[in-house]
This record gives structure tokens, sequence and C-alpha cells, in this order.
């Protein structure tokens, strides 16, 4: 064998061992990373104000994954990811799967949250009841003057079918019995449905309380005029939760252990 051949074998060899090292410390199992997928509301209320506390107090380095609660508990069961997180009752989620409420997935709550009615700035009606919301969120009410409001088309704005907020809105106003207005606008960002209403003088829609604070005090700081109004109404709550198939792992326990304590809750959203 050439001395050439042989320093190029020899570098190559070098170049494997380094590469091999490399691969470890990338690897997951060398990593306290670790991906939770599903509610919007709790990535923006509770997980990304926390990342950097949830890294200190845990080591953990959570990845969020804001795709919709049914979504995120899909991905659950299909074993992609340690837990999901939610904004609704899980009952309700695992029956729209075709699953039973049995224990095997477990939801631990952090906190509860309060689902707020909104409308465009410009609607003078200032209360509603269930009902109402009902009619309007349906379809039934077509013109605002239906519910007391100013002659003005009514135009719904919802999230996506796999949204929690969307899923315990109908089941608390509608028990699930009838769907949406057919002529309903589909947002896959509570942002967006808030841009929606902002823009559209008829428009309705529901919210985590918790956007609705983040739009006032943006507006405040900025100095900009408030584009949408929220309808007061009788209180529509809901948890929001962590979600496990049978006990959680040692790291989730760890995180849920966090984020119940009064140093983590005072800087959620």
């Amino acid at each position: 064998m050439s001395r050439t051949v042989a320093k190029r074998q020899s570098t190559a060899a070098r170049l494997w061992v380094v590469l091999v090292i490399l691969a470890a410390f990338a690897s997951p199992a060398n990593a306290a990373e670790f991906v939770l997928s599903g509610s919007t509301t709790v990535q923006a209320r509770i997980l990304n104000p926390l990342l950097p506390d949830i890294k200190q107090a845990t080591g953990l380095d959570v990845v969020v994954e804001g795709v919709g609660s049914g979504n995120g508990l899909k991905r659950l069961i299909a074993g992609e990811v340690p837990a999901a997180i939610i904004s609704s009752p899980l009952e309700g989620l695992l029956a729209n799967l075709g699953l039973p409420a049995d224990g095997t997935y477990q939801m631990h709550v952090l906190i509860e949250d309060e689902i707020l009615p909104i409308a465009n700035a410009s609607n003078p009606v200032e209360a509603l009841s269930w009902e109402q919301l009902r009619d309007l969120y349906t379809g039934t009410a077509k013109n605002w003057r239906e519910v007391g409001g100013p002659d003005r088309k009514v135009q719904v704005v919802t999230s996506h079918p796999e949204s929690s907020t969307r899923e315990f809105v109908w089941e608390a106003l509608m028990a699930k019995k009838i769907d949406y207005a057919r002529s309903a606008k589909i947002v896959y960002a509570t942002k967006k449905e808030m841009v929606m209403v902002a823009e559209d003088p008829g428009a309705v829609g529901a919210v985590s309380a918790a956007f609705v604070r983040l739009y006032f005090d943006e507006a405040k700081r900025n100095g900009d005029p408030l584009e949408i109004k929220v309808i007061r109404s009788q209180k529509i709550s809901r948890p929001l939760a962590i979600v496990t198939k049978g006990d959680p792992s040692p790291e989730v326990a760890k995180l849920i252990a966090f984020l119940r304590t009064e140093t983590a809750q005072k800087k959620f959203k």
C-alpha cells in the first residue's frame, strides 16, 4: 500500500470518528429537548412565555407545536410526542376520535381559561345571552338587529375544526347539535381571527381572554385605537392542560410540577 493511500485512509478514519462523536452529541437521546404538540392557547399563554424558565428549572429544551388540541392529541396517540397540550375537556376530544375516557389518557390541568365573544368595535351591542350568541354563531340570526343590534349582516369568524376553542364553544353554546354557520370564515390562528373581526363591522368571533388582554395591552402601548370589543355574556371557561398516555414520564412530570408553581403561574399570559 502506498504512503499516499495509507495517509488518505488514516485521514478518512479520523474524520469518521469525528462524525460519530458529533452525531452522538446531536442525538435526541443525548439532549433534553422534547416536543409538546397541540393547543395554540396553551402555547401562547403558558409555554412560550416560560421557555427560558422551564429550561432553567427542569433542564428541558421544550419545542412547542401549535397545531390545535385535536391534532396534538392525535400525535400523542401515535406515539410521536411525549405529551399533548389541550384547551378543552379531554372527554370530548377523545370522543371525537372514537376513544373512551377510560383513564388511558390523563389530563393534568394547569389553569382554567375564559373564552370571550368578540365583535367589531363599531358594533353598539354590549351584552348577549348564550341563546343570542348561539343564534349568531349558527347563522340562525343573519342580521345584528335580530339580537338588538344595528341593521348589519352577521359574519361569523371561527377557528379551524381541530381547534379546542371552536370545539368548546360548539359544545357549551350549541350542545354539539347545531353546527356553525355555513358562511363562517375559518382561520388557523387566533390573531388572524381577531384581525378579521377588526376589519369587518358585522363580524363576531370567540377567543381566549389571554389573547384579548394581549391585544388591548399592545394597542395601549402603541397608542392604537381599539378595533375589537368584548361582548359581555355568561362566563365560558375551559381547562388548559397537558395530556399524557398513562402516567407522565419523569421529564413531563417535572414540567407539570414546575408549571403548577406560583412562580411559574405569575408569568402566564
